[in-house]
């Protein structure tokens, strides 16, 4: 009777261990697949943000870069530049009185120490005033970009909740339904070799004694 039992019992649980192993096989499969789709999904997420952080950063700076040459551009056009150059030649040339530099409309006169004192002092006013508008617009910009910064960063935090969370679960999901085959997988292997275990001993006792007796 037990090796009966045993036989059946072996087939049953053998049966049983090779059909949870073939479903190991396919959760296994699709866990890996779970996996890489999480991986490529973060590496996508993260370069797109990236690219886009780089492109507000490469457009911010090019547009501070812009706004300075035309401020520049802007203070020479009112005769900075021009006043400049009168001032050195006027320096070079060891301070002569009514000195001009220039010609028409353009032309700067100075006529002594204290003129060319009083127009450095205008320039170097127009550039102090120069670098307060420089200095309030870049700091309004950098303003600007923290704040499309952070609505990047919320933006793909949202994509991360709705497009790699459910990739998540699914391997979430996944490894539970793997962890729990492998203790199936534990006790199916269990049951098959204490089913063996007893067919082959019952077989021992049914097998004929040949030298007893004789």
């Amino acid at each position: 009777m037990g090796f009966l039992l045993g036989a059946y019992g072996k087939l049953a649980a053998g049966s049983r261990y090779r059909s949870l192993q073939a479903r190991m096989m396919r959760i296994q499969s699709k866990l890996r697949r779970a996996t890489r789709d999480v991986a490529n999904m973060e590496k996508m997420l993260d370069r797109n943000m990236k690219a886009e952080l780089q492109a507000l950063t490469t457009s911010s700076n090019a547009t501070k870069a812009g706004f300075q040459q035309v401020m520049q551009a802007t203070m020479y056009s009112t005769g900075v530049g021009a006043a400049q150059a009168a001032l050195a030649e006027y320096y070079k040339k060891g301070c002569p009185e009514n000195f001009e530099y220039g010609e028409g409309n353009s032309k700067i006169t100075i006529k002594d120490s204290a003129a060319a004192q009083a127009l450095m002092q205008s320039i170097s006013q127009q550039q102090a005033n120069f670098n307060t508008q420089v200095s309030s617009m870049t700091s309004w910009m950098d303003q600007n970009v923290a704040t499309c910064k952070q609505q990047i960063e919320e933006k793909y935090e949202m994509l991360r909740d709705q497009m790699l969370e459910p990739l998540k679960d699914e391997e979430d999901s996944l490894q539970l339904e793997k962890d729990t085959l492998e203790s199936q997988i534990q006790v199916a292997k269990a049951d098959y070799e204490a089913c063996q275990k007893m067919e082959q001993q019952d077989a021992k006792m049914l097998a004929p004694n040949y030298t007893g007796g004789q």
